[in-house]
């Protein structure tokens, strides 16, 4: 996100700050959410970037950016709170149903295919942004649905990566409210979860298959021969360099004929249109060609 043209300066633009000591502000909230949270500000749009910052600075009373910059200076609680209100952190098990119905039916038959004409025996899924981990438990929930023996014939891991400590600290926990399994079918809650209260805990044998670990995606991937890599809801907020450059980064981790699926209202961006074969564009499920 550009908020600002040169460091400090900021573009005359109706969702960029108006004044030299209102860019100021922006560059030195920037900095400061850069060393906290390893979140650079300039990467992604400025309409959220600065919807969330507005939002948080109305939260603590703060009259204008100035004064807000000197709270998040001085108050370590608010910076934690600000750095997290610029991760996203919406999730729900099998939000967008549709999408792992194509998971389930499309997705990963075809990947067991592969593996048995290959006789290739690991198999790895990514949760790209996993906020609490629904995503990568769904994902668990689904490879478990495809036969008790995939999991047992296969070395299966489901990799699930998030910027946010507490959120990965909590996605362990495994115990989700109502709302987190609202898309989840009555048979599933039954054989996958174990009630408690007003709690649902995910039961071992789906945790056991889901490694948790701290990975922005400006960094480099830290994992490679990926089956199927999960990323969505989470291009919307950057620019379109930043877009292309993840998007390539992605393709690198996954094994030819690997399969990408992005949020339903994301596509495909500069270079990665060429790296990526449509399977099912209203679902955003695409695929890295399995040879040259």
């Amino acid at each position: 996100m550009s908020l600002t043209t040169e460091r400090g300066t900021a573009p005359a633009s109706g969702t960029s700050p108006q004044t030299q000591p209102e860019g100021d502000a922006f560059a030195g909230l920037r900095d400061i959410v850069l060393e906290a949270g390893g979140i650079d500000l300039d990467l992604y749009k400025d309409s959220c970037v600065l919807r969330r910052i507005t939002l948080r600075l109305h939260s603590c009373g703060a009259p204008d950016l100035r004064a807000y910059l000197r709270l998040v200076s001085k108050d370590p609680v608010e910076r934690g709170r600000l750095v997290k209100a610029l991760t996203i952190q919406v999730s729900q098990f099998f939000r967008n149903p549709t999408t792992f119905r194509a998971i389930q039916d499309e997705v990963l038959p075809s990947i067991l295919a592969d593996k048995g004409r290959s006789g290739g025996r690991a198999l790895r899924l990514w949760s790209v942004g996993c906020a609490y981990g629904e995503e990568p438990y769904s994902l668990a929930i689904l490879l478990l649905e495809q036969g008790e023996r995939v999991v047992t014939r296969y070395a299966s891991t489901i990799y699930a990566t998030d910027i946010d400590p507490p959120s990965l600290r909590r996605a362990k926990e495994g115990r989700y409210g109502a709302t987190s399994l609202a898309n989840v079918p009555t048979r599933w809650r039954e054989r996958y979860f174990h009630q408690q209260g007003t709690h649902a805990e995910v039961l071992p044998e789906v945790r056991r298959l889901v490694f948790f670990k701290r990975h922005s995606v400006l960094d480099p991937c830290p994992f490679g021969r990926i089956d199927l890599v999960v990323f969505r809801n989470v291009l919307i907020y950057m620019t379109e360099a930043l877009q292309e450059r993840v998007l390539l980064s992605l393709c690198d981790a996954l094994n030819p004929g690997g399969f990408l699926v992005l949020g339903k209202v994301e596509g495909l961006t500069g270079a990665a249109r060429d790296r990526f074969e449509a399977v099912n564009l209203g679902e955003r499920v695409y695929r890295k060609p399995a040879g040259p």
